[in-house]
């Protein structure tokens, strides 16, 4: 890729973010669709975060990436976010126009494009959502709509658990979710949305010891490792899993449609899929 004074750049937030495979990804897919632009990943101390986000609008970004743990604080930095951003209090991805910063949250439509490009659906089943952040607000949100039976928040800090049940149920008009202190033996699906196992802790497994039926099928939203502590443990259980990768993708290509105005070809998710798989071996 030959970079000119017209290239357009793209970027990633966070701290840590050596383990991101974003930039890998989006600059093999940029280079395949023929686009001017680049994509890489900044490692931002949190006293720093309102001084970058600054520096990418002074420099011309077209936008960026958020991840951990900054979706959150973001939030409050931005000109504007679109509706569903607001209901979940978080940020993932920021739009950059006319001066202006304006804030997005694919997380969410990414984990559910990544379910169904696996062949899952959520209708009907019992949902189990592990973590009350702004990942798991995203998730949350995004799974009510596709008309759950239920969803039991299961955070180690109650009142948040109990907060984004009120978040989701507001969002969805029912009393689809609800906050418990233990996972469901009767869960469908049970979802980690926070960062154990996530490197360099690749031994933290948030269900260790718990007795899995095998018709539950287990999804982690880590990604690095692909295959963590805690999807191995399902596996051996005899469970269906779901991994990160997915995620990933979706919420990305979902953010390149934001930054760029119009849709990319249907076959970007899987020339980003098998990116990853040659990343991977």
């Amino acid at each position: 890729m030959q970079i000119t004074p017209a290239t357009k750049i793209v970027g990633l937030i966070g701290h840590p973010v050596a383990h991101s495979l974003s930039p890998l990804l989006h600059n093999s897919l940029y280079k395949s669709l023929g686009l001017d632009m680049v994509y890489h990943a900044f490692d931002i101390v949190p006293s720093q975060v309102e001084a970058a986000i600054n520096g990418f609008l002074a420099l011309g970004f077209l936008g960026f990436n958020i991840t951990v743990p900054y979706k959150e604080s973001v939030y409050s930095l931005l000109d504007y976010t679109d509706m569903e951003a607001q209901i979940i209090g978080a940020v993932n991805t920021v739009k950059i126009e006319n001066g202006k910063m304006i804030g997005y949250n694919t997380d969410g439509q990414g984990f559910i494009s990544s379910l169904k490009n696996s062949g899952f659906s959520f209708k009907g089943k019992n949902v189990v959502i592990l973590g009350a952040g702004g990942a798991a607000r995203a998730v949350g949100v995004y799974t009510a709509k596709e008309e759950p039976a239920a969803i039991q928040i299961v955070n180690r800090t109650f009142h948040k658990a109990e907060r984004l049940a009120e978040v989701i149920n507001y969002y969805k008009g029912c009393k689809t979710a609800k906050a418990s202190s233990e996972i469901s033996p009767n869960a469908d699906f049970i979802i980690n949305t926070t960062t154990l196992g996530m490197w360099p802790n690749i031994k933290n497994n948030p269900i260790k010891g718990f007795k899995l039926a095998n018709h539950t099928v287990v999804c982690d939203i880590v990604y690095n490792p692909r295959q963590t502590a805690m999807l191995r443990y399902a596996k051996e259980q005899g469970c269906r899993t779901c991994d990160g990768i997915g995620m990933l993708i979706g919420q990305g290509l979902r953010a390149v449609e934001i930054w760029l105005g119009y849709p990319l070809p249907r076959y970007s998710w899987q020339y980003m899929s098998e990116t990853a798989d040659r990343i991977e071996n």
